[in-house]
């Protein structure tokens, strides 16, 4: 596959190239994927309006969630197991995310340890936590 030009040519790339049992585990939901279903049609029904020729060099989308400057009104969502997909893949989001100005929320479910994740980092995180 030479261009990669939606989500549906990431699925195939990741079919391909990944093992069963973990692309498996990413590619699905809980259960009876009732709210996976839903997220997705929620997210379908949704159309961006193209504009061309609109200056954009001035565009802010700073904000604060829950009481932190962020870059973005948006943070990464916990990922259970993201080390499945590669080895370090908790440290390489929560890097990514530091270096967006967002924030990262690791999961219950991680495969590295919150100091690995902290030490690799400039700033505190989130932590989704079972009770």
């Amino acid at each position: 596959m030479k261009d990669i030009t939606n989500i549906d040519d990431l699925r195939a790339l990741a079919r391909r190239k990944v093992p069963r049992a973990f692309f498996d585990y990413a590619d699905s939901g809980s259960y009876q994927e009732e709210t996976l279903r839903a997220n997705r049609a929620d997210l379908q029904a949704i159309k961006l309006r193209q504009r061309v020729l609109v200056d954009v060099s001035e565009r802010n989308l700073a904000t604060t969630l829950v009481g932190q400057k962020t870059a973005a009104p948006f943070a990464l969502a916990p990922i259970g197991l993201t080390g499945m997909q590669h080895g370090n893949g908790e440290i390489l989001a929560a890097q990514a995310d530091d270096e967006a100005g967002i924030p990262y929320t690791r999961s219950t479910m991680s495969n590295c340890s919150s100091e690995d994740v902290a030490q690799a980092t400039r700033k505190p995180f989130w932590f989704q936590l079972y009770v």
